[in-house]
C-alpha cells in the first residue's frame, strides 16, 4: 500500500500545486480530512484545504513543488520539498514585496482506506521570511 501512497501523494502534489488543479482534493482526501499547517493553521475538510492551498497560490502565484524525498511505513507518509514561487501577494503578514522565494519544507500525510486523512505540513519559515524581509529592505 506505500507505494500506492507515494503515487497519489505525487499525483496530487503536481496537479493541486503546480497546475493549481484543484479536482484531486475531492478524489483523494477523506470527508473528516484535517490539514495542520504553519503557526497552529488548521483546515477541517478538503473544502477548507482548498480555501487554505488558495491562499497560498493568491500570495505566491507561480508557487512549485519538486519532491526531493519520500519515505513510507503503514499509513503513514513524509515528503521532503524544494518549493519556489515570487512573493506577490500577503502572506504570513509580509505584503507581496517580489521577493524569489527557494525553501524546503515536509509534510506528513497519514492514510485511511487510499485517502490521505490528516497532514502536518511544516517549511524553513526562517529562510521565507529572511527572503522576504530583504525585499522589502531593498
Amino acid at each position: 500500500m506505500t507505494e500506492k501512497h507515494k503515487e497519489i501523494a505525487r499525483f496530487i502534489s503536481q496537479k493541486v500545486v503546480n497546475e493549481k488543479d484543484y479536482t484531486p482534493i475531492d478524489e483523494y482526501l477523506t470527508d473528516d480530512y484535517v490539514y495542520h499547517g504553519l503557526g497552529g493553521m488548521t483546515a477541517h475538510t478538503p473544502q477548507g484545504f482548498k480555501v487554505a492551498i488558495a491562499g497560498f497560490h493568491a500570495a505566491i502565484p507561480d508557487l512549485k513543488s519538486e519532491i526531493l524525498d519520500m519515505v513510507a511505513e503503514g499509513d503513514r507518509l513524509v515528503l521532503r520539498f524544494h518549493f519556489t514561487g515570487t512573493h506577490q501577494g500577503e502572506f504570513l503578514g509580509f505584503p507581496a514585496s517580489g521577493a524569489r522565494l527557494h525553501f524546503e519544507g515536509m509534510i506528513m500525510c497519514r492514510f485511511v482506506d487510499g485517502k490521505v486523512a490528516e497532514d502536518w505540513d511544516y517549511f524553513d519559515f526562517p529562510t521565507v521570511v529572511a527572503q522576504i524581509q530583504s525585499q522589502l529592505k531593498s
